[in-house]
Protein backbone atom coordinates (compact mmCIF):
# COMPACT_ATOMS: atom_id res chain seq x y z
CA UNK A 1 0.00 0.00 0.00
CA UNK A 2 1.70 3.12 -1.44
CA UNK A 3 2.07 6.30 1.31
CA UNK A 4 0.11 8.73 0.50
CA UNK A 5 1.20 13.01 1.33
CA UNK A 6 -2.75 13.78 2.33
CA UNK A 7 -5.86 12.80 3.28
CA UNK A 8 -6.92 14.22 0.00
CA UNK A 9 -4.92 11.75 -1.95
CA UNK A 10 -5.94 9.01 -0.33
CA UNK A 11 -9.80 9.76 -0.54
CA UNK A 12 -8.98 10.26 -3.57
CA UNK A 13 -7.19 6.84 -4.73
CA UNK A 14 -10.31 5.40 -2.79
CA UNK A 15 -12.21 7.29 -5.05
CA UNK A 16 -10.74 5.99 -8.47
CA UNK A 17 -10.67 2.30 -6.91
CA UNK A 18 -14.59 2.25 -6.63
CA UNK A 19 -15.31 3.69 -9.58
CA UNK A 20 -12.81 1.09 -11.75
CA UNK A 21 -14.47 -1.56 -9.38
CA UNK A 22 -17.96 -0.29 -10.26
CA UNK A 23 -17.78 -0.31 -14.15
CA UNK A 24 -16.13 -4.08 -13.87
CA UNK A 25 -19.32 -5.25 -12.32
CA UNK A 26 -21.18 -3.39 -14.87
CA UNK A 27 -19.43 -4.94 -17.35
CA UNK A 28 -19.59 -8.30 -15.87
CA UNK A 29 -23.27 -7.74 -15.18
CA UNK A 30 -23.70 -6.95 -18.87
CA UNK A 31 -22.00 -10.36 -19.64
CA UNK A 32 -23.90 -12.26 -17.08
CA UNK A 33 -27.36 -10.63 -19.23
CA UNK A 34 -25.69 -11.55 -22.12
CA UNK A 35 -25.35 -15.00 -21.20
CA UNK A 36 -28.34 -15.35 -19.35
CA UNK A 37 -30.84 -13.92 -22.75
CA UNK A 38 -28.48 -16.22 -25.57
CA UNK A 39 -29.39 -19.42 -22.93
CA UNK A 40 -32.84 -18.39 -22.86
CA UNK A 41 -33.05 -17.61 -26.66
CA UNK A 42 -31.37 -21.16 -27.55
CA UNK A 43 -33.40 -23.35 -25.29
CA UNK A 44 -36.90 -21.27 -26.82
CA UNK A 45 -35.55 -22.13 -30.15
CA UNK A 46 -34.92 -26.06 -29.20
CA UNK A 47 -38.43 -25.93 -27.85
CA UNK A 48 -39.78 -24.32 -30.95
CA UNK A 49 -38.02 -27.14 -32.91
CA UNK A 50 -39.24 -29.82 -30.61
CA UNK A 51 -43.38 -28.78 -30.79
CA UNK A 52 -42.57 -28.50 -34.77
CA UNK A 53 -40.79 -31.96 -34.48
CA UNK A 54 -44.02 -33.14 -32.18
CA UNK A 55 -46.86 -32.11 -34.28
CA UNK A 56 -46.15 -30.25 -37.68
CA UNK A 57 -45.45 -32.10 -40.64
CA UNK A 58 -43.62 -30.62 -44.18
CA UNK A 59 -44.60 -32.67 -47.52
CA UNK A 60 -42.48 -31.38 -50.61
CA UNK A 61 -42.37 -32.93 -53.87
CA UNK A 62 -46.11 -33.78 -54.77
CA UNK A 63 -46.52 -35.17 -58.52
CA UNK A 64 -48.16 -33.13 -60.20
CA UNK A 65 -50.98 -36.20 -61.23
CA UNK A 66 -51.79 -36.72 -57.42
CA UNK A 67 -55.56 -35.69 -56.96
CA UNK A 68 -56.20 -36.48 -53.35
CA UNK A 69 -57.70 -33.76 -51.21
CA UNK A 70 -56.78 -31.45 -54.26
CA UNK A 71 -53.16 -31.12 -54.14
CA UNK A 72 -52.15 -31.09 -57.42
CA UNK A 73 -51.78 -27.40 -57.46
CA UNK A 74 -49.27 -27.67 -54.44
CA UNK A 75 -45.36 -28.04 -54.06
CA UNK A 76 -44.91 -28.27 -50.70
CA UNK A 77 -47.24 -27.23 -47.28
CA UNK A 78 -47.11 -27.88 -43.78
CA UNK A 79 -49.76 -29.72 -42.06
CA UNK A 80 -50.65 -30.53 -38.45
CA UNK A 81 -50.20 -34.20 -37.57
CA UNK A 82 -53.07 -36.43 -35.84
CA UNK A 83 -49.95 -37.78 -33.80
CA UNK A 84 -47.45 -36.82 -31.59
CA UNK A 85 -43.89 -37.52 -32.74
CA UNK A 86 -43.61 -39.01 -36.23
CA UNK A 87 -41.26 -38.80 -39.16
CA UNK A 88 -41.40 -34.21 -39.79
CA UNK A 89 -41.01 -34.61 -43.49
CA UNK A 90 -42.13 -36.66 -46.24
CA UNK A 91 -40.73 -36.41 -49.72
CA UNK A 92 -43.62 -37.86 -51.98
CA UNK A 93 -41.37 -38.12 -54.78
CA UNK A 94 -39.55 -40.68 -52.93
CA UNK A 95 -42.13 -42.63 -51.15
CA UNK A 96 -42.10 -46.59 -51.99
CA UNK A 97 -44.30 -47.22 -54.31
CA UNK A 98 -46.02 -51.15 -54.66
CA UNK A 99 -44.90 -52.58 -57.58
CA UNK A 100 -46.45 -55.84 -56.13
CA UNK A 101 -49.93 -54.73 -56.89
CA UNK A 102 -50.77 -53.44 -60.58
CA UNK A 103 -54.11 -53.04 -60.20
CA UNK A 104 -53.78 -49.96 -58.08
CA UNK A 105 -53.95 -46.52 -59.29
CA UNK A 106 -50.59 -44.36 -58.61
CA UNK A 107 -52.87 -42.36 -55.89
CA UNK A 108 -53.49 -45.54 -54.46
CA UNK A 109 -50.13 -47.00 -54.74
CA UNK A 110 -48.71 -43.28 -53.03
CA UNK A 111 -51.39 -43.82 -50.13
CA UNK A 112 -50.24 -47.06 -49.43
CA UNK A 113 -46.65 -46.65 -49.44
CA UNK A 114 -47.18 -43.90 -46.57
CA UNK A 115 -48.83 -46.56 -44.76
CA UNK A 116 -50.30 -45.16 -41.03
CA UNK A 117 -48.91 -41.43 -42.20
CA UNK A 118 -51.23 -40.84 -44.80
CA UNK A 119 -53.52 -39.21 -43.13
CA UNK A 120 -50.76 -35.88 -43.72
CA UNK A 121 -52.06 -36.36 -47.66
CA UNK A 122 -55.69 -37.43 -47.20
CA UNK A 123 -56.91 -35.19 -44.53
CA UNK A 124 -53.80 -32.02 -44.53
CA UNK A 125 -55.22 -29.55 -41.63
CA UNK A 126 -52.80 -26.50 -43.46
CA UNK A 127 -50.65 -24.89 -42.15
CA UNK A 128 -48.91 -22.77 -44.96
CA UNK A 129 -48.46 -23.73 -48.43
CA UNK A 130 -46.75 -23.38 -51.76
CA UNK A 131 -47.99 -23.13 -54.67
CA UNK A 132 -46.79 -24.54 -58.39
Amino acid sequence: MPLYQSRRQYQESLRRRQKRRQARMRRLRALMGVRFWTRAAITIGIGICLVFWAKFAFVYDIPTNFQASGLSNLSAYVTLKPWWFGPPAFDLLQTETSNLQPYLSPDESLLQGLGRYSAVVTHPDFIWVMKR
